[in-house]
């Protein structure tokens, strides 16, 4: 078993410094777009600023070097509004000053029900920009980027991934003996030209996208490099038409021999075509590129534009050959590639960082892979009754019971809910019953996209089914995919069966169903009920396993009929002993429910018109709320409870106190135990004091913000043939834990340890992946090893997954709850 592992991330070399180029917005042009962001908005606020966000998407897609753009408000300092690594060239003030007038443009002039009177003042604006404006405003300053303590300064998160971009823009690694020559993508991402498949001459790219991380709680700083493959569309089916798509493809157009400029085509509601983004087109052409095609001619015929257009390649897209290039960068690969990187950034970067294997026993569940394994079926009866906290359940299986090619499968899921479930008897403590459900017109496909069609036609499905009288949970086995050329009708169909009291559950017939999927779609279906884990009591348990766990979890986007809500926070607690999962939200009807009906009035939002007030209420201050009253109800340190958070920009939005920034500056007075930690919203602190109090806080991250890894050479390693060994369970690295499960038996795992995508372009490779865990808050005389380890452990137990879930079992749970969010 691997000892240690490596991070794809570098250490920076101290005392590295970088020349800043600031550049002034002018005020003059400050007061002018403020009257007419009143003037096209009453309701303007002063404070929220003009809306540049999509102004800086803009310039961090089309100005190399720009690492920030400030916010322009009424009463902002704007004499450093814009910051690059790079000096001002007339050519690229010219380029940013035409930005701004295709930001002014979308924003104020073709934007929807717009006022004449606010189009004309936004084009006199856009016809008064002048360069000369920013001549006078221009600035420098030297800073030093990377302390000897190993932290860097605020500036550091944007220009050093820059500055490594730099240094890596057309240079040479070779890897397995072809040479990949590197290429500007986007900010902070690097692609290689595009590599020729030998037998099926389809291509792909190696990918390289860099950040600096940081680690808590001192918050030490690593550049990250993940790696990934970027396969590209080789042809279309039919020269004919252009494919229907889903969603925007980021084509990439090569300008020179080391630089891809990425424009979108995605649909265009004007035209009613696909065709180029147009803000994207007009500052792609502000440069004086080469013109660009037909967006139509392009997915029509991709071949003939192949040497100079790329279109990305996603799996399930439609009317476009498939692309024969495997998914996923190796292990052998990255360990490569790593090393090569090293090599280039030179001096940037110094020694590699690792982290250690960590061992603790008797720290693993023992649990169920199946219901069929329990004793007697009437043990699992008695666990799925008192996990849905019923004695009675209904399962209504849908599908085409009349079609000899669906009999088949239906009748496989009816077999798996009663083999499950086992002959019932009169004494049986759950009665189930399986009804035989014909899916009639329900699944038809939509007529259009619309927002009204759906409404409509969910208000039809709910009248058609009527309200459910008993717990009840449905398996809808959907016809096949090509009914549904123009609107999947899926979650149209989840709303309307959980606004009438029924959990649901899909399948697709595809040519690949098998015992496997459909054991799946019944566990997914037996979550949803409440039944989320099937632990083995007869076995030893973990230590901490009679400690009950919380998970908070932010959904964003919360769409309803009249608005929309930016966060919405839910908790999910999860007494393991118990088989009790119960659903906390401030914005559902009845606030606390079981994990069943949380799944009903997450459905049941859409369609509340305070929709928006609701989420914006459940939204102040909630980890203080929730923290206060587990202190209180958890007061000794013996009565234990454990809170799981996930970092993410989202999460940190509402409460900043998990921020590495924020955790540095704590006063601990032992090991993981803040006398205080921070509890409130970033404007808005709240500290608050969990010591002596049964409260424990575990914070996840499994984003980009946490680097890949490599593993040692194995045994078995030859020169010749380069072979890897496969690492699981927890490593440390500095005060921060690494997570990773154990490999499955899967030719992807195991292939990616002794295979190079160079010599197997169409083999697909992966690796588990690995998740932080840091106890933001623990109390005097824990062993935070046990509290790891028994967060870890969480992500093991979720019943409809062979193979461990990326969280934690409640913020799992309280994830998996989104697909119940309508968005018509």
């Amino acid at each position: 078993m691997n000892g240690k592992i490596y991070p794809l991330a570098y250490k920076l070399s101290p005392g590295q410094t970088c020349t800043l180029y600031y550049l002034g917005f002018p005020q003059t042009w400050k007061a002018t777009l403020l009257d007419i962001a009143r003037k096209n908005n009453p309701r303007f606020k002063d404070e929220y600023g003009l809306p540049t966000n999509a102004l800086k998407k803009l310039v961090d897609s089309w100005m190399e070097g720009v690492i920030a753009l400030s916010p322009l408000k009424k009463d902002s300092h704007d004499e450093h509004w814009l910051t690059s690594c790079y000096a001002y060239s007339e050519k690229n003030i010219q380029a940013l000053c035409g930005i701004i007038k295709v930001w002014v443009k979308a924003t104020y002039v073709t934007a929807p029900r717009t006022l004449p009177l606010v189009k004309k003042l936004a084009n006199d604006f856009c016809d008064m920009i002048n360069t000369d404006d920013f001549k006078a405003l221009q600035a420098t300053s030297e800073v030093c980027l990377t302390l000897k303590d190993g932290t860097v300064c605020e500036e550091a998160y944007q220009a050093v991934p820059l500055l490594a971009v730099n240094r890596l823009l057309g240079q040479e690694i070779v890897l397995s003996g072809r040479t990949l020559h590197l290429c500007y993508a986007a900010k902070n991402q690097l692609i290689s030209h595009p590599i020729i498949d030998s037998k099926s001459h389809h291509q792909y790219s190696f990918v390289f996208d860099l950040s600096v991380q940081t680690t808590p709680p001192q918050r030490k700083a690593l550049l990250l490099c993940q790696m990934s493959i970027r396969r590209w569309i080789l042809d279309n089916y039919n020269k004919e038409r252009s494919p229907f798509l889903s969603e925007s493809i980021g084509s990439h157009i090569k300008v020179s021999d080391s630089k891809y400029c990425q424009v979108p085509i995605a649909y265009d509601y004007i035209s009613k075509q696909l065709d180029w983004k147009v803000q994207d087109k007009e500052c792609y052409n502000i440069w004086g590129y080469e013109q660009l095609p037909s967006a139509n001619d392009i997915l029509r015929d991709p071949k003939i534009y192949i040497e100079k257009i790329l279109l990305p390649y996603k799996n399930g897209m439609t009317g476009f050959v498939a692309s024969k290039i495997g998914t996923g960068v190796s292990v052998v690969d990255k360990a490569s590639l790593y090393k090569s990187v090293s090599v280039l950034l030179g001096d940037m970067v110094c020694e590699q960082p690792e982290a250690k294997r960590v061992m603790l026993s008797g720290q693993k569940f023992s649990y169920f892979k199946s219901p069929q394994e329990y004793e007697s079926p009437e043990d699992f009866r008695s666990w799925a009754s008192k996990c849905v906290d019923t004695d009675r359940i209904t399962f209504e299986i849908y599908g085409l019971w009349q079609d000899p090619n669906h009999l088949d499968l239906l009748r496989l899921v009816q077999s798996k809910i009663e083999q499950d479930f086992g002959v019932e008897s009169e004494s049986s403590c759950l009665k189930i019953q399986c009804l035989h459900k014909e899916i009639g017109n329900l699944a038809d496909g939509m007529p259009d996209d619309d927002k009204q069609t759906k409404i409509q036609r969910c208000r039809e499905i709910v009248e058609q089914l009527g309200q459910a009288d008993l717990v009840t949970a449905c398996i809808f086995v959907l016809p096949g995919q090509e009914r549904y050329i123009k609107g999947d009708p899926k979650k149209v169909l989840r709303n309307a069966f959980a606004r009438t009291g029924r959990v649901v559950q899909f399948i697709n017939p595809e040519n690949d169903i098998n015992r496997n999927k459909i054991e799946n779609a019944v566990y997914d279906l037996y979550r949803q009920l409440g039944i989320v884990t099937l632990l083995n009591f007869q076995k030893k348990l973990p230590p901490l396993a009679y400690t009950p766990c919380v998970g908070m979890h932010l959904c964003t986007q919360v769409h309803g009929i009249s608005n929309k809500a930016r966060f919405l926070p839910i908790y999910v607690t999860v007494d393991l002993l118990k088989g009790k999962t119960q659903v906390h939200c401030d914005a559902f009807s009845n606030r606390t429910v079981s994990y069943r009906e949380a799944c009903l009035e997450m459905a049941k939002l859409f369609w509340e018109n305070d929709l928006e007030q609701r989420c914006v209420d459940a939204s102040r201050v909630p980890a203080k709320q929730k923290l206060i009253e587990l202190k209180n109800r958890y007061y000794m340190k013996e009565d234990g409870v454990l809170f799981v958070i996930q970092s993410d920009g989202n999460t940190r939005a509402v409460w900043s106190g998990i921020s590495d920034k924020e955790i540095n500056g704590y006063t601990v007075t032992d090991e993981y135990c803040p006398s205080q930690i921070n509890v409130g919203m970033p404007k808005n602190p709240y500290p608050l004091s969990l010591t002596d109090s049964g409260v424990r806080i575990i914070r996840i991250r499994s984003n980009q913000e946490v680097p890949d890894y490599f593993t040692n050479l194995s045994a078995q390693s030859t020169d010749d043939r380069l072979q890897f060994s496969s690492a699981s369970g927890i490593f440390k690295y500095d005060d921060v834990y690494w997570g990773i499960h154990e490999k499955p038996n899967d030719f992807r795992y195991t292939n990616s340890f002794k295979m190079s995508k160079i010599d197997q372009p169409q083999q697909q490779f992966a690796e588990k992946d690995m998740i932080e865990l840091y106890p933001l808050q623990l109390q005097s005389g824990d062993n935070a090893t046990n509290w790891i380890f028994y967060t870890n452990a969480l992500r093991h137990i979720p019943i409809q997954y062979s193979q461990s879930s990326v969280l934690p079992l409640p913020l799992h749970l309280a994830k998996s709850l989104e697909e119940y969010l309508f968005d018509a």
